[in-house]
């Protein structure tokens, strides 16, 4: 039994060793992920060529008359509101979500800032706007102003 357990005991220790020159052998050859990042493009030169093909493919999958978007809008708004701002209906009919298409760059502008600061209680508006910044709110109010009510 003294020998079962003596043997446990220096197995144990191997496997510990083991482990610790196992992290010290990864810590040493391992780059970090910012050395990645910076030079992705450098190994790679093509990923962003690739990137923007593909988003320019996207924008016209989805329809095909219509204006592309920013990609602050197709980020944080077209989910819900459509590609250029018609809303969103079930099958029914009845609205999800209401076009904001042809709506004034003061009252959409208003409208944004009355949900980020919670005077129109909407916690999925007031998410997305929480960390845009007044720029961001401007720029959106602009873009979505030009957006026309589509046939």
């Amino acid at each position: 039994m003294r020998i079962i357990k003596k043997a446990v005991k220096i197995f144990g220790i191997f496997v510990c060793g083991f482990i610790v020159f196992l992290m010290f052998y990864l810590a040493l050859t391992q780059r970090g992920g910012s050395y990645e990042a910076e030079n992705q493009n450098k190994i790679y030169p093509q990923n962003k060529n690739e990137e923007e093909k593909i988003l320019g493919f996207e924008n016209n999958i989805i329809d095909l008359n219509s204006k592309p978007t920013s990609r602050l809008y197709a980020s944080k708004c077209s989910a819900c509101h459509g590609k250029n701002g018609g809303g969103r209906f079930d099958d029914k009919g009845e609205i999800i979500f209401p076009s904001i298409a042809a709506k004034s760059h003061e009252f959409i502008l208003q409208r944004v800032y009355d949900y980020k600061d919670g005077k129109v209680s909407n916690p999925l508006m007031a998410t997305l706007l929480k960390n845009m910044t007044d720029e961001d709110l401007k720029t959106l109010a602009d873009e979505i102003s030009k957006f026309e009510i589509e046939q």
